[in-house]
């Protein structure tokens, strides 16, 4: 069976992310595995370790074979993107990416240039429109 990767942390980013990853499994009838920071990606909007129970049960709610890993916060999280692909027989890997402004446009985020850069398999980075609606699936 073919496996998605999708990289999760709260952000808006991540949910136009989850959007495509959701429908290119279903497209696929691929089976879903998902890396969700243990930590809250801003520590002044959050204490503590993430709260992953609505994720996981939106997860639910799309039907799909669906694996959540919590992953812990590390100085790059390439690397546990990286060694997934490696361990786990992922086919796909997307990721989401913030809009930049001119300057910025020169580099990608450097998660996502590692990964883009060093992966195997495609790699899928994908930017949330204006506006991203809450989703349930």
């Amino acid at each position: 069976m073919t496996t998605i990767l999708l990289a999760y942390v709260p952000s808006a980013t991540s949910e136009a992310a989850l959007e495509f990853a959701v429908e290119e499994a279903r497209r696929r009838s691929a089976s879903l595995l998902v890396l969700a920071s243990e930590r809250a990606p801003d520590p002044r909007k959050a204490r503590g370790v993430s709260d992953h129970r609505p994720l996981q049960e939106r997860l639910a709610e799309t039907g799909l074979e669906v694996e959540l890993r919590t992953v812990p916060k590390r100085d790059d999280p390439a690397d546990d993107i990286l060694d997934a692909v490696e361990h786990d027989d992922v086919d796909l890997v997307v990721l989401g990416i913030r809009k930049r402004t001119p300057i910025g446009k020169i580099l990608l985020g450097s998660t996502s240039q590692r990964v883009a850069i060093e992966c195997p398999v495609p790699v899928v980075l994908v930017k949330p429109s204006t506006f991203v609606p809450p989703t349930r699936f």
